[in-house]
């Protein structure tokens, strides 16, 4: 299966060659290249509706009209590897078209007036591309044996616990933890780069 750099944990070249080519196959008409592109870049455009305080029902409207603008304008895309940044692009302009031909205000300015503003952690298009890159990482973290879970997971819980409370629970040398550890996240890295 291929996946956009949206959605992958793969080394940089890899998913923009997997990106090239999703687009490529779309240009030539493939309908399960188009299914596939529509499967991982949905939520991307509804974040980015949603972003701009939207009803479900306009962020639907945004949503048709994201894809109906990529669907005409994709062999004119430059850089196919950024095909999610641009399909971004293209949902913020047609929520900015939704909310201008509707009347309806979008807050600008320094904030002031709506009182202390909390940091989310980024824009919703970064939000998304976290929580993908986080799923990716779960799924190869599933596939560890149950021993190499356990172990990763008493160390990197929100509390971790010592060496010693994992050597009782898990019965394994308190010297072993360390290099066992080191062990397990390579395989796990190398299980995130195949």
């Amino acid at each position: 299966m291929i996946v956009l750099d949206v959605v992958t944990a793969e080394p940089a070249g890899r998913a923009r060659r997997a990106s090239v080519e999703l687009v490529s196959r779309c240009r030539a008409g493939d309908q399960r290249a188009w299914d596939e592109l529509v499967r991982i870049c949905t939520p991307l455009v509804w974040t980015v509706a949603r972003s701009f305080g939207l009803r479900p029902a306009d962020c639907e409207d945004v949503a048709q009209l994201t894809w109906m603008r990529v669907v005409k304008n994709i062999d004119s895309l430059r850089e196919a590897d950024k095909v999610a940044t641009w399909i971004a692009t293209t949902a913020r302009r047609e929520a900015l078209r939704l909310v201008s031909r509707s009347g309806r205000d979008v807050p600008a300015g320094d904030g002031s007036s709506f009182g202390e503003i909390t940091d989310t952690g980024g824009t919703p298009e970064e939000v998304v591309l976290s929580r993908a890159d986080e799923a990716v990482v779960m799924a190869a973290f599933r596939l560890l044996p149950r021993e190499h879970q356990e172990l990763l997971g008493m160390l990197i819980a929100e509390q971790p616990s010592s060496y010693q409370e994992i050597s009782a629970a898990l019965r394994i040398p308190r010297g072993s933890i360390g290099p066992a550890r080191a062990r397990i996240l390579r395989r796990l890295r190398d299980r995130l780069a195949a």
